[in-house]
């Protein structure tokens, strides 16, 4: 409950810190020793700058040329701001950055910097004030309106109604819209005005400051997120992207051993070899946590309520790879050493296994709508709050990413049935990374538990750190795009120009086979002899009726055509049948 009125209170901030920043924009100020060409009005952070200064603060870089997108390539140009004085390389402030005029360098390692801008003298403001009162018998109506020119004030207006409420400040739709969709962008683009700053999506922090949490709940099952209330995984869905839909492996039972591997690998259990709870050593695939050891020689710590985990996965694996590891009795043990060793900051990349879900599922049922297995997932998600309070405690200066997914979901009680129930869990990422998208994954491509392991290499170094070979791929980053997903089992691989899919009855097909099953040729689809007919392109636009080639418009059992043959009207085509995944 405290961190929901927290962040409440945080967008009452917000919103009151957007109007007061609309209010400034609305009276824009002068300086009274303003002088363009020579210095900056403080005011308006020296974007009223038009001088000629084209080297940064004490000379260090020079300017690059605005509309130069060499050494560096970015949107702050002439054409995008064109009241912005953005001429040849002088220093410029076009997008209202909070310390004053700057500019791209010249030098590839160094993106942006401050120039040294002289700050003209104090502003002034003209201040209006005006009080009306009213009597509550309404016989008396007292205005009083004044003007004063005084040095930097700025402009109220009071008006006091006895007996009736105060007026609302109610924000503006479309800023509540921003406010609620993305709270990173709204907090940079309302209170400091830098969504445009020389900062981006391409961004990269040092590895020093970069921390991970990941945290695995066994057997949550999709539909309870969907409906349940759930404060803390609603706080990390604010934070990033997500999915309640995401898929687990597709060559193995859904049960933990491999749902567990594949999450660590990123691999299908087809090239893990981990295929149930019993064979756990025979992975044949290196975990995240060996990656991320070798790769950026990260501190790392796992704190689990299934000790296979640690004991046959990672340890079995390589025992060096884990600086410290705890094995629990219960959820509440297991989490009260995750916290301790995120407020004590040890490690870089902790683990956390939250077993207590799938104990509920096997016991009395996984179901979304049973009160036992609900009751469950709320008291996880508290534990997963104590977890969160405690990294934003100690977060200053750091960059976190929080992955969450399950091994698998469940019906009934067990998980190992070939049904939409088990194999669909839920996945998000939450940063506070520039880096990290915020809201939902499309349906056509929910993610999967195999994008774990990339989307943390993704992370820590860019996309040279995500090995090759993977099923899985980065979720939820906008500096990276993923491929389509593969089609699922039984789905038409289409190819167009030489096949038709059984699914559409061939309609999608466009090759150019022009005779039927029997040798005949086919007629012109334009033509009305030796057959008339209403099957024209013109009534039927997105049918690819061209030439004489064999189509399916209108919903036959596959691709056909009318016939040349005056005393045989239409057949089939012999076009083949697409493939299927």
């Amino acid at each position: 409950m405290k961190s929901s009125t927290t962040t409440f209170v945080l967008l009452l901030h917000i919103c009151a810190a957007f109007g007061h920043l609309r209010q400034q924009q609305r009276q824009l100020q002068e300086c009274t020793g303003s002088d363009p060409s020579t210095c900056g009005c403080s005011s308006v952070n020296q974007a009223d700058y038009r001088g000629d200064i084209s080297v940064t603060a004490g000379g260090e870089y020079t300017c690059q040329a605005w509309d130069s997108q060499s050494p560096h390539r970015h949107s702050r140009t002439p054409e995008n701001y064109p009241d912005k004085g953005l001429v040849s390389n002088y220093c410029r402030n076009p997008d209202n950055e909070p310390n004053g005029a700057w500019c791209y360098t010249t030098d590839p390692n160094k993106r942006w910097t401050y120039c040294d801008i002289p700050t003209c003298s104090d502003t002034t403001t003209t201040t209006t004030t005006t009080t009306t009162t009213t009597t509550t018998d309404a016989t008396t109506t007292t205005t009083t309106a004044s003007t004063t020119t005084t040095p930097a004030t700025t402009t109220s207006t009071t008006t006091t109604t006895t007996g009736e409420l105060p007026t609302c400040a109610t924000p503006e739709l479309t800023d509540l819209e921003a406010l609620t969709s993305d709270l990173r962008t709204a907090y940079q683009n309302f209170l400091f005005d830098s969504s445009s700053s020389p900062s981006n999506s391409n961004c990269q922090t040092d590895i020093t400051k970069k921390k991970v949490l990941m945290i695995g709940i066994d057997g949550l099952r999709a539909d309870v997120v969907g409906m349940t209330p759930l404060p803390n995984i609603e706080r990390l869905k604010a934070w990033g992207m997500h999915s309640i839909w995401a898929d687990v492996q597709s060559t193995a039972a859904a049960v933990s051993g491999p749902g567990w591997v594949s999450m660590f690998t990123g691999v299908e259990p087809s090239k893990h070899l981990v295929s149930g709870n019993g064979d756990l050593t025979d992975m044949s695939y290196q975990t995240v946590f060996k990656y991320v050891k070798d790769t950026f020689g990260l501190k790392l710590a796992a704190s689990v309520s299934w000790h296979p985990l640690v004991e046959s996965v990672i340890n079995h694996e390589d025992a060096n790879t884990l600086d410290a590891y705890y094995l629990a009795s219960n959820d509440n043990d297991m989490a009260a050493k995750a916290k301790e060793w995120i407020l004590s900051e040890p490690y870089d990349f902790i683990f956390v296994d939250f077993d207590g879900p799938d104990a509920a599922g096997h016991s009395q049922g996984f179901d979304g709508y049973l009160e036992s297995y609900q009751n469950r997932v709320v008291a996880t998600d508290e534990l997963i709050g104590s977890l969160l309070d405690a990294m934003v405690t100690t977060s200053a200066g750091e960059e976190w990413l929080i992955v969450l997914t399950s091994d698998h979901g469940g019906e009934g009680t067990s998980h190992s049935a070939y049904d939409k129930y088990n194999r669909k869990i839920p996945f998000i990422v939450a940063s506070n990374s520039p880096r990290v998208e915020v809201g939902f994954m499309p349906l056509s491509d929910p993610g999967s538990q195999m994008d774990v392991l990339p989307t943390i290499m993704f992370f820590l170094g860019g996309e040279d750190a995500v090995p090759d070979g993977l099923d899985g791929q980065v979720f939820g980053f906008k500096d990276y795009t993923r491929n389509p997903p593969p089609p699922p089992p039984g789905a038409c691989i289409p190819d167009v120009n030489n096949c038709g899919c059984a699914s559409e009855k061939q309609a999608d097909y466009r090759g150019t086979i022009s005779k039927t099953i029997s040798g005949l040729t086919c007629q012109n689809w334009a033509d009305q002899s030796p057959h008339s007919h209403s099957r024209t392109p013109a009534n039927y636009p997105s049918s690819g009726l061209d030439s004489n080639y064999c189509r399916n418009p209108d919903g036959e059992e596959g691709a056909w055509c009318y016939t040349s043959d005056p005393n045989n009207r239409w057949e089939l085509c012999d076009v083949p049948t697409c493939d299927t995944a």
